[in-house]
């Protein structure tokens, strides 16, 4: 027997505005140059952590409260190699590899868990995780943490980041399209139906768990390559809370939502936060907004416009 879910949000793009959005990612940034170069990048970094999480958040139905432990490790990870000489083609790689070891050790328990409780487990192991960053200080730097260079120039790690994000979501939209993903999806909507189906719902959490795991690591590290410099802030809890914003903000079950939450409140960080301090409150207000109207996230609300 298989299992018929109903299919994620998935609207797709106009031809005309997929290529439009390419070419300013593409041309823009790399033409201004500078904050808008470097503010660019940092968008593009979290997008992809974002695209990640929604695999979880959306596809699955899971809400962790720890993912930015995955983001945090991927992070140091780059710090430490690069400082041995490793170059960038085996660095990410290995911080994508060492995020995954990370939930294959800590997911069991929380997912066996369930529910509020799988929150509350991935928030304290991640809060365990900035803790040892913070006290280790002969391999992490502690509250100094650790700088160090991609080697790259800033339009070649822009570049960088850009690819990864291509690649993120075009490996992520194969995979929520295959069988795999139509029983992630069944599994969000009835756990206790897929189960009686015969489906492995444990197997099929933990692994979606690995896989976002993997991207957002490999996000981590494009991010500390990006900033020069790696802190235990990296692994505080308060970032796995910006994070989910994003998502909800963007849109869950779209992929492509999380990009635009991503940018968005990347963009609205950097321009209003310089005017008022109230710049979180706009973000709320503009997150209440989209709940209340039930427009499940700005890319919903532009499918919808799209069709009518």
């Amino acid at each position: 027997m298989t299992v018929q879910a109903a299919p994620a949000v998935r609207p797709g793009l106009p031809r005309a505005g997929l290529t439009l959005g390419a070419a300013v990612l593409l041309v823009v940034p790399l033409l201004l140059g500078g904050y808008p170069l470097y503010l660019a990048t940092e968008a593009l970094c979290w997008a992809m952590a974002a695209a990640a999480l929604d695999l979880l958040v959306g596809y699955l139905g899971l809400t962790p409260l720890g993912h930015i432990a995955m983001w945090g490790l991927g992070g140091y990870t780059a710090a430490l190699l690069t400082r041995a000489g490793v170059p960038l083609a085996l660095v990410l790689p290995a911080a994508a590899l060492v995020a995954t070891l990370y939930s294959a050790l800590t997911a069991p328990l929380a997912l066996r868990a369930g529910g509020i409780f799988f929150l509350m487990i991935t928030l304290a192991f991640a809060q365990m995780m900035q803790a040892l960053a913070e006290k280790w200080s002969a391999v992490t730097g502690g509250t100094d943490g650790l700088t160090f260079k991609s080697g790259l120039p800033d339009w070649g790690l822009y570049l960088t980041v850009l690819g990864a994000l291509a690649l993120t979501l075009f490996l992520l939209t194969r995979l929520t399209r295959s069988p795999f993903g139509r029983v992630l999806e069944a599994i969000r909507q009835n756990e206790t139906r897929a189960r009686a189906l015969g489906y492995p719902v444990f197997a099929y959490k933990y692994g979606a768990v690995l896989i976002a795991s993997a991207f957002i690591g490999l996000a981590g590290a494009l991010g500390a390559y990006h900033r020069g410099i790696v802190t235990p802030t990296d692994l505080f809890w308060l970032q796995s809370a910006v994070l989910l914003i994003m998502v909800l903000l963007g849109g869950a079950r779209s992929l492509w939502g999380p990009v635009i939450g991503a940018v968005l409140y990347t963009l609205l960080q950097a321009l209003v936060s310089s005017h008022t301090d109230l710049w979180a409150g706009l973000v709320g207000l503009l997150l209440i907004a989209l709940v209340l109207s039930g427009s499940g996230g700005l890319w919903a609300l532009f499918a919808r416009r799209r069709k009518a």
